[in-house]
């Protein structure tokens, strides 16, 4: 569609939207982003001084930063039209945040989390703009109404929503293990901690500057060494660079939502032009793979030179620089994919056994598609003395689905989950009645 096209409808459903406006004014001028000046009682008015429609622009922006156009409304009090419309301004700019957030967080963490947000997050809109341009405003009756095209920094909202400790495992950030070798200088091969017998404890250079950054946003890091440490790996694990397959399989059997695959390489490159100094250079390439399908969802790739006048200088303060580079920048990735498939609606197949007394199913079914959140809709397919089959429409996948069972109380019920795919969720209804005395 084209710009003229978007706003002729824009213009349509703001005719349709007011009911008719008093004037309508356009911005034809070419867009030269405006920096928030926000009246410091823009969002005082109370219930009802406003309201926000947005429409995205999904092609607009890269992932650091998105393009929205928002519509706020203020209400004229004593004639003012001017307060009215910085009011209208602001209430379109929270609403570009509002919508901002909700491409990074589940709408069930939304309303888990709402007076966090409002407290810590709805309240700073000026951090999170980088820029906005007014393109159609219009006075009707008691209200002012405009149209604003904003540029938000997805970054900047996505640090804010960590650093508040919203983008939690719980909600969606999953668990992540690493797969990183590494080869420093001097070092004939490539060392890895899954070709050794117990897996090592030690972390390489490369691998703890992920961990401590992922860890700090929220993502669960997997023990490796959890299961024992006697995990017999085949032939497909010598090797230091692992295909997706074998490291999502591991990474599935050790407990991980997402595997991250790379190495880490540091050599001498070309001398520089002092005679005593050495120039140092580290490669670090990762890919972010999820354990249950194999696919790729993030990769990055970084190399950094650092010059050392001694020959005793290792390649680890090169490995480092480059390693903290590459974790933001994957990191930013798989917050915005892994958010996109814990927003989107999926059917997850629900296998449920134990069915002693039909009064207990659908008690079962109640729950589960009233109280369990995210779920949309539960439809039956079949019900006989072996078990029930369902398929439940959620705003999630099957894992989101097994957790929020396994914290919702049932009336008289104990679920015991017994297998999660990423096709569904098998559990056992368990009767928890006490006997008649």
């Amino acid at each position: 569609m084209t710009n003229f096209k978007k706003h002729l409808v824009l213009v349509l459903f703001l005719l349709g939207y007011a009911g008719g406006f008093n004037c309508l004014v356009w911005a034809q001028e070419p867009l030269r982003l405006e920096k928030p000046r926000l009246p410091t009682d823009a969002f005082s008015a109370g219930p009802g001084s406003s309201e926000v429609a947005a429409w995205f622009e999904n092609g607009e922006g890269t992932g650091e930063t998105k393009t929205i156009h928002v519509i706020g409304r203020g209400t004229i009090y004593s004639d003012n039209v001017a307060r009215a419309r910085e009011n209208a301004i602001a209430d379109a700019l929270q609403g570009v945040v509002e919508k901002a957030i909700g491409l990074l967080i589940s709408p069930s963490s939304v309303v888990q989390d709402f007076q966090l947000l409002s407290d810590r997050v709805y309240n700073q809109t000026k951090e999170f703009i980088d820029g906005y341009k007014v393109l159609i405003e219009s006075k009707s009756g008691r209200y002012y109404r405009v149209l604003v095209r904003a540029t938000v920094s997805m970054k900047t909202v996505q640090d804010k929503l960590s650093s508040v400790g919203i983008l939690t495992m719980h909600k969606g950030v999953p668990a992540v293990m690493f797969f990183l070798s590494e080869q420093n200088l001097g070092e004939t091969a490539p060392q890895y901690w899954w070709r050794q017998t117990p897996p090592s404890v030690d972390l390489s250079a490369a691998e703890n500057v992920f961990s401590e950054y992922m860890r700090k946003k929220g993502f669960i890091i997997v023990d490796r060494t959890a299961p024992g440490g006697d995990v017999q790996l085949g032939p497909e694990y010598w090797d230091s660079e692992l295909s997706d397959d074998a490291a999502a399989k591991l990474g599935r059997e050790l407990g991980a939502d997402l595997v991250i695959v790379g190495k880490a390489v540091a050599r001498y490159s070309e001398e520089v032009s002092d005679n005593d100094m050495k120039s140092i250079q580290a490669t670090v390439s990762t890919r972010a793979i999820t354990a249950d399908t194999g696919l790729m969802i993030a990769s990055s790739q970084r190399t950094n030179s650092l010059a050392r006048r001694d020959d005793s200088a290792e390649g680890s303060e090169a490995i480092i620089l480059s390693a903290s580079a590459v974790a933001q920048d994957l990191t930013r990735q798989i917050v915005a994919k892994w958010g996109e498939g814990v927003r989107n609606p999926v059917l997850v197949e629900l296998v449920v056994k134990g069915i002693k007394e039909y009064a207990d199913f659908v008690k079962f079914r109640r729950h589960l598609r009233n109280d369990i959140r995210g779920v949309r809709n539960v439809y039956l397919r079949s019900i006989s003395a072996d078990g029930a089959k369902m398929d439940v429409d959620i705003m999630g996948n099957a894992r989101i689905l097994a957790d929020e069972l396994m914290l919702q109380p049932f009336e008289n019920l104990a679920v015991n989950i017994f297998e999660v795919s990423e096709k569904g969720v098998k559990l056992e209804l368990i009767p928890s009645r006490t006997p008649d005395s």
